[in-house]
């Protein structure tokens, strides 16, 4: 008996020491770029407006209309084991506004594509989280711990489908921006944490 709690204790030390894991679920700094945008949002790499060290950032310049940028059945998709995504978000707008991240599982709907244009009852089934962007530099961390739909299913981050930052593309909710301008922002330093 003594043999195995000095066994537990040891694993429970290599475990407390080893550092925290780290994904880079799209790496801004090689050249990689959003692959799942709406036609009128424009992305480009650019060397300005970095956040964390970074030497390259994503400028994402949206429609007053609103739209989406992000990945599509992403390299990267098994998130579980994650507790947060972190990233900079610069915006050089005088006033704060708000945006919002999405994530779809396997079990998300949304017509053929899966990408879903059909209405609020199929994107019931996506995760929706508002996070507000002020002036400048912005250092963002969005909890993955406990996601729940919009219908309240628990969201399965085994296998991610689509995630992005979406600017005014849910009129149904209550913190969407109701003033139709522009956005344009510098996303740097995608980084997901296994601690927060």
């Amino acid at each position: 008996m003594k043999k195995f709690a000095l066994l537990v204790s040891l694993l429970a030390f290599f475990a407390l020491s080893l550092p925290a894991k780290i994904m880079i679920p799209v790496n801004i700094d090689k050249g990689e770029m959003f692959d799942d945008n709406t036609e009128k949002v424009e992305v480009s790499l650019a060397e300005e407006n970095t956040g964390g060290g970074a030497a390259l950032s994503l400028l994402a310049a949206y429609p007053a209309e609103g739209g989406w940028a992000g990945f599509w059945m992403p390299k990267k998709s098994a998130w579980a084991g994650f507790k947060s995504l972190n990233c900079f978000v610069y915006s050089a707008a005088k006033e704060k506004f708000t945006m919002s991240f999405v994530i779809k599982d396997q079990n998300h709907k949304g017509g053929v594509s899966g990408r879903g244009m059909e209405g609020w009852e199929v994107r019931k089934t996506w995760y929706m989280v508002p996070f507000e962007i002020k002036p400048g530099m912005n250092e963002l961390s969005i909890s993955l711990e406990g996601l729940k739909t919009q219908e309240g299913k628990d969201v399965d981050l085994s296998r991610i489908y689509h995630w992005g930052f979406y600017y005014r593309f849910f009129p149904e909710l209550k913190w969407e921006s109701k003033q139709a301008v522009p956005a344009t922002v510098w996303i740097s330093k995608v980084r997901l944490d296994s601690e927060k």
